[in-house]
């Protein structure tokens, strides 16, 4: 059996792994990379290996460093079966569609730019028609804790990873071996989704490393941080916007905001979900009951609830969203992108970054090279749209809404795995650093660091 780390090694984005064994080609995931322009360029690169000759694309779940190359994929010539749960399938697509949409207009963008320079502009790497074309590949739904035959005596079973809402832990057995890929591991007790389910015993583990190095606050710590940011900014009359993704956080956010609103501790305000693709998901996590915890299962039978109760406004249009800054100011304003490298929550950081009365809340990951990133280091200008703007704002980060598992989970799921090596994928290098020495000092399992088309044999 080998295994090529074709991205999310050495650095978090473009989830991408090769598995050959008995005769098949089977990658686990296709993502797009995400931060820096130069971690950015890999996205045009070729693959390290032929599309063609892939039997199977195993998928973790739906977020874009995750499914983001698929469409690219296929228009290079893969023709084989696309694996994964039920809401991940469903996910994807609108995940994709949104991402051709955005390649398709910063493409035109640059076009712009390059013809008043004289340069050629790229082109972008995938449309909605590319996206259309993928989705046809997407021909196996499976269930968690079912085996998948695929071929040669070789089967998949995917584990709930409690991550987002279908995302899965995928055992693949094949040459009397089981490997065990994490994907996105979950965080605990977190509100909707289920808690990660315990692994199986593997051989050889692929494991996330996000937040390799470090502890979260718990989540009632962080809901309390929201909720005294929320009474800060709105009653000094500022706007408090939350930039957030799609999936899973902005629903988790709905859902403590709920809550405060139930136990009347929300002041006064109107609440914005401006993200037509957030919108989507949310209605996506409706139709899933089955895949909620049953605390979710509960609060969302009832009427009020997270998806629908009176402050909540959703701007599906672009006019919509822009006659949000025309509003009176204290209100919170939920858009995408989670790292602010696109989307509505730009347009909010220009009209809200430079007021001393307005608050940022990132409840995410920030990638290196991302605004998100340069925004929580502290930086007192950023540039937006060319145009440079003073960071005015408060600015609080809180990392226990993340839906990523931290050190001590990590380090207890891999333990109950128990394999004999562990291949470290998903982190940057402190990240990835101080998960390993913490392996090293705690399990007897051969911890290893890949690098990026390194290919190992196991």
């Amino acid at each position: 059996m080998q295994i090529t780390f074709c991205g999310a090694a050495e650095t978090v984005t473009g989830s991408c792994h090769l598995v050959e064994t008995d005769g098949l080609k089977i990658l686990l995931d296709c993502g797009l990379f995400q931060g820096h322009r130069e971690v950015e360029n890999r996205n045009r690169e070729s693959f390290p290996f032929k599309p063609e000759e892939i039997d199977f694309l195993l998928l973790s779940h739906a977020h874009l460093d995750h499914v983001g190359l698929i469409p690219r994929l296929v228009k290079e010539g893969f023709s084989g079966e696309v694996v994964a749960t039920p809401p991940t399938a469903e996910i994807a697509k609108v995940i994709l569609t949104d991402s051709a949409h955005i390649q398709v207009e910063e493409a035109a963008y640059r076009a712009r730019k390059a013809r008043r320079r004289g340069e050629r502009a790229l082109s972008p790497l995938y449309d909605v028609g590319d996206v259309l074309d993928s989705v046809d590949a997407f021909r196996r739904r499976v269930p968690y804790e079912q085996p998948v035959a695929l071929k040669n005596d070789v089967e998949a079973v995917f584990h709930d990873a409690g991550h987002i809402l279908g995302s899965a832990t995928i055992e693949l057995r094949a040459e009397g071996k089981a490997l065990l890929f994490s994907g996105d591991l979950g965080n605990r007790h977190r509100p909707i989704v289920r808690d990660p389910s315990d692994p199986p015993h593997a051989d050889i583990v692929l494991i996330e490393s996000t937040y390799g190095n470090r502890r979260h606050r718990s989540l009632d710590d962080s809901a309390l941080e929201l909720k005294e940011a929320i009474e800060t900014v709105i009653g000094r009359g500022g706007n408090l916007l939350i930039p957030s993704f799609a999936l899973e956080r902005t629903q988790e956010v709905l859902y403590e905001l709920f809550l405060m609103w139930q136990m009347k501790e929300l002041p006064k305000c109107k609440i914005f979900l401006d993200s037509p693709l957030a919108i989507a998901t949310t209605r996506i996590f409706a139709r899933h009951p089955g895949y909620f915890d049953a605390e979710g299962r509960d609060v969302f039978s009832q009427s009020p609830n997270p998806f629908h109760f009176p402050p909540l406004h959703f701007t599906q249009t672009t006019d919509e969203s822009k006659s949000i800054n025309a509003i009176p100011e204290g209100n919170i304003i939920i858009a995408g992108s989670g790292m602010c490298t696109g989307g509505r929550i730009i347009h909010h950081l220009r009209h809200n970054l430079w007021r001393e009365e307005a608050g940022v809340i990132f409840v995410g990951y920030q990638a290196r090279g991302t605004l998100g990133r340069t925004i929580i280091e502290g930086a007192d200008r950023v540039s937006i749209f060319g145009e440079d703007t003073a960071v005015r704002a408060q600015i609080w980060t809180v990392n226990g809404f993340s839906a990523h598992a931290d050190q001590p989970i990590l380090l207890s799921w891999l333990k109950k795995a128990s394999p004999d090596r562990a291949f470290l994928v998903h982190g940057e290098e402190e990240s990835l650093q101080g998960f390993k020495q913490a392996i090293d000092q705690k399990l007897t399992v051969d911890a290893q660091i890949p690098a990026w088309k390194e290919t190992v044999e196991v």
